[in-house]
């Protein structure tokens, strides 16, 4: 069985300075990544119809 969890990440910050570069998507995937979660797949934020500027990153762990 797996287990699953969303992170959500703001593409931009204030006044459209970047908030999500490689440096921060690493440090993200690292940190779950030693919490025991797997990376599986992202949603861009074109997909999402209220918000635009959001990545979802999906993790999962074998239960």
């Amino acid at each position: 069985m797996r287990q699953y969890k969303v992170v959500e990440v703001k593409k931009k910050g204030f006044l459209g300075t970047s908030r999500l570069d490689g440096e921060r998507l690493e440090e993200i995937l690292n940190e779950q990544a030693q919490a025991g979660w797997i990376f599986d797949k992202h949603i861009s934020g074109e997909t999402l119809v209220l918000d635009k500027d959001t990545i979802m990153l999906i993790f999962y762990q074998e239960k």
